[in-house]
């Protein structure tokens, strides 16, 4: 019997073609939109956990509470990892990692090849971290490896970089060309799913030899500062809970007695860091629960879409089969053997689409991979058995959803009135439900549109929006390790005696506009301080952003002063004393206005002088946070970034005169810069992802939306081809018959976009509220989106009822 139901399924799917094809078409792109997320969603899910002890191992959190503005950091002071280790006897190790861009020369390298690259991946690690994580040695041994100062491991790519095939254990590396490093190991690349990616790791403590004395000094006993990222693995049963409640004793028994009261430790699980984790300093950017959450519902919505629209051509396609089924019955056959036989038509039609789904996700992941930032492959899914048959099960899951209804329907047809041709299913039609299924597909449909409107509107709104400063055709260059070891550093009168005459020979080009040092480029963050203003004591732990710079930053960067003066060299004064601020820090230092600010006085972690000036607030960071106070002042120690102004034209040429000179003046350092407005761009990377996605996907649901449309217009015209003819006969007009049928589905797309609007609304209000800076969702944006597919299902409807309506009146009323 099955061999005879599979042979009448094929049957019928050759003998339907468009409609075979239309549906497969439908179900082939529900099912690879859905696997395609699922795809990526089971790759977010995954973070870390390929770790053996990822289910003991944390990675402690910093939350100091200082003048009640919290802050969550993911990295603790220098000297809280090796403490907590030794405080709680529920740990059983900590490990610290400490990143910084390095400068990496290989002493004995493969001839022929660049022998000096820029890492941006270098970190300084404690030797337990071996013993933490699961890293996969192919040289050396994982238990020695770190041991010793100026040991270092690397990873196999980074092997083969500097040094080809073969073993490399003993081979000498350089840091910033004055740090001799021996390699003690090569391990594997830690895969994509890890929430932090190590190309070389050097001994912890080889970090304290390659900075300042003051740094030596300061950083084992300063627990203010946000330094390393800190892992603790707990002992087998412990638990996180007994560990975070006893931190404050750890704190007030150990930190500044100043501080300790606003500070907050916490353990956060190792497999939550890289969707639960929206905190400040994030070693790589991370994901969002949330945005996961979106991206299930959008396959669902998909997968629900085809769903609709299979059981809308099926349904359509059946009443050319009820004569059949009639026949069928009179002939003794059983409802459930009918339900069986339409249920089987449904699953073959499934499977082809799911086999064709997997050669659409092998032709799309590239696309994928491009949209979200990934390296998925089909190894990655062909690899995971559990998500391969997961996929299936999806796949009949949704043939056997996708068909009951059809099925059913068809197997209620009443034998007598079928084979008189009425086409009918004893006391209901299935008319409202069709019709409810429309309404759902394009809800679906119109709540996509509008989000993907307002993602794309919020996104251009703050690339364009003015930050308050020049971004465009400025290049910033590290000088040295763009970290918070240069708040200690003392840098030579060599090194800065070099970079005046480096900005000097730079300014003799005349592409080139203008240069300055900083402590960073500007719209990236800052680095919060201490500060006491004039009407504060220090027992009110007052923390403000803080940027170093020279005489020429205000104006190159084009800062607009708004009261006072800039830095100048005419005031001999202003390396030791003098202060700017922007106007936000006026408000929370409440000094009045901008003008009775001038004169003020200020003490930034130590240095003590007055505010000469105060610039016009400026975003110092994205547009997802508000601008907050900002105190700059001339700090050598601190600078650590070279920013060149340049004209838009001559482009190439004039980098190839900044590197050349660049490398005549600092051979030691790898010349590498990045255009400030693509730095900029990337604070948004995430979520223009999530636009690019939702985008996508909404043409996608509307395509297949249409297509269920199409269905619903077949099976409506088939039932009221006599009424057509009637009416043509009378003297109805083409455009009067298509007005008729448009109507009617108009009606119900209208109730869609009344539903979906404030769904919609909703949804994108509650994503634009994590933006400080935000546009207003307009009324016109609704209607727009509601116009919009409107007009896409009206040309989808009149295809079909334009063919009605010119169908010959006499032939359909002579064979209907």
């Amino acid at each position: 019997m099955l061999r005879n139901y599979l042979k009448i399924a094929i049957r019928n799917l050759l003998q339907q073609k468009a409609f075979s094809v239309i549906n497969s078409i439908g179900l082939t792109l529900g099912l690879t939109c859905c696997f395609l997320i699922l795809l990526f969603v089971s790759h977010e899910l995954s973070y870390d956990k390929f770790h053996e002890k990822a289910d003991r191992i944390y990675r402690v959190t910093y939350n100091p509470k200082f003048a009640g503005v919290p802050t969550a950091l993911v990295t603790l002071p220098t000297p809280a990892g090796p403490l907590i280790a030794s405080s709680f006897p529920e740990v059983e190790q900590t490990a610290r990692l400490f990143r910084r861009s390095a400068s990496i020369e290989a002493k004995d390298g493969v001839a022929g090849r660049p022998d000096k690259y820029e890492e941006e991946r270098f970190f300084f690690g404690d030797p337990a971290i071996f013993t933490i994580f699961t890293f996969s040695f192919l040289q050396g041994n994982p238990a020695t490896a770190l041991r010793d100062k100026f040991s270092v491991v690397i990873t196999d790519k980074v092997a083969e970089k500097y040094f080809g095939s073969g073993n490399v254990l003993g081979k000498m590396l350089s840091l910033d060309g004055q740090y001799p490093m021996t390699v003690t190991g090569v391990i594997k690349a830690l895969p994509d799913n890890s929430h932090v990616h190590i190309d070389l790791l050097a001994n912890y403590e080889t970090m304290f030899a390659t900075i300042s004395e003051d740094a030596r000094q300061n950083l084992p006993q300063n627990w203010v500062i946000s330094h390393s990222l800190t892992y603790v693995l707990l002992k087998p049963g412990q638990s996180a809970a007994t560990v975070n409640a006893r931190f404050p004793e750890f704190l007030l028994t150990h930190a500044n007695e100043r501080f300790a009261k606003d500070i907050v430790y916490a353990l956060q699980p190792l497999t939550d860091i890289h969707l639960r984790s929206n905190l400040a300093n994030e070693v790589e950017p991370t994901g969002r629960m949330d945005y996961v959450y979106i991206f299930i519902g959008v396959a669902l919505i998909t997968l629900l879409i085809a769903c609709i629209n299979f059981i809308n051509l099926a349904t359509a396609r059946s009443l050319k089969r009820a004569r059949e089924v009639g026949m069928r019955k009179v002939l003794g056959a059983a409802q459930t053997q009918l339900i069986g036989q339409f249920l089987g038509e449904s699953l073959l039609l499934c499977l082809i689409a799911f086999g064709l789904s997997l050669v659409l996700i092998s032709l799309l992941l590239p696309v994928l991979n491009h949209l979200t930032g990934k390296e998925l492959t089909m190894a990655y899914l062909f690899g995971n058995r559990q998500l391969l048959l997961g996929f299936l099960g999806i796949a009949l899951l949704t043939g056997v959803l996708a068909g009951s209804y059809p099925a059913f329907f068809v197997a209620r047809f009443l034998p007598i009135q079928t084979l008189k041709g009425n086409f009918t299913s004893g006391k209901a039609k299935g008319g409202m439900l069709r019709q409810t299924l429309m309404v759902v597909q394009f809800t679906a449909s119109v709540a996509l549109i509008i989000g993907t409107i307002i993602t794309y509107r919020q996104l251009r709104y703050v690339q364009e929006q003015p930050l308050g400063f020049n971004k465009d055709y400025v290049i910033t260059i590290p000088f040295k390790s763009n970290n918070l070891n240069n708040i200690f550093d003392n840098p030579t009168d060599s090194l800065f005696t070099k970079l005046r005459s480096l900005k000097d020979v730079l300014r003799s080009n005349p592409q080139v506009e203008e240069v300055a040092l900083s402590s960073g480029p500007l719209g990236l963050g800052g680095t919060r301080r201490g500060i006491v203003p004039e009407g504060f004591t220090r027992n009110d732990n007052l923390f403000a952003t803080s940027l170093a710079t020279d005489y020429d930053f205000i104006k190159a960067y084009g800062l607009q002063l708004v009261a006072g003066r800039a830095f100048s060299r005419a005031y001999g004064t202003d390396q030791a004393e003098a202060f700017i601020i922007n106007e936000s820090a006026v408000k929370q230092f409440k000094w009045g206005s901008p003008a009775q600010a001038i004169g003020k006085q200020l003490e930034l972690e130590g240095k003590n002088g007055k505010v000469v000036g105060v610039v016009k607030d400026f975003h110092m960071e994205s547009l997802q946070q508000p601008i907050e106070g900002l105190v700059m002042d001339i700090n050598a120690s601190m600078l650590s970034i070279l920013s060149v102004k340049i004209r838009n034209q001559n482009i190439p040429q004039t980098l190839a005169f900044i590197e050349k000179q660049w490398d005549g003046f600092f051979p030691q350092k790898v010349f590498e810069y990045e255009f400030l407005d693509k730095d900029l761009a990337r604070l948004y990377e995430r979520d223009q992802r999530l636009g690019n996605i939702v985008a996508y996907f909404a043409v996608l649901a509307m395509f297949i939306s249409c297509l269920g449309l199409y269905g619903l217009v077949v099976l409506v015209t088939q039932q009221r081809v006599r009424e057509v003819g009637i009416r043509k006969v009378l003297g109805a007009s083409v455009t009067s018959i298509v007005a008729l049928f448009s109507l009617d589905f108009l009606k119900l797309i209208l109730i869609a976009i009344l539903i979906a609007s404030p769904i919609a609304w909703y949804a994108m209000n509650g994503w634009l509220n994590g933006f400080a800076y935000r546009v207003a969702i307009d009324w016109w944006i609704l209607v727009a989106a509601g116009l919009l597919v409107a007009l896409i299902a009206l040309l989808t409807v009149s295809i079909q009822s334009v063919r009605a309506a010119l169908a010959n009146p006499v032939k359909s009323l002579r064979t209907e």
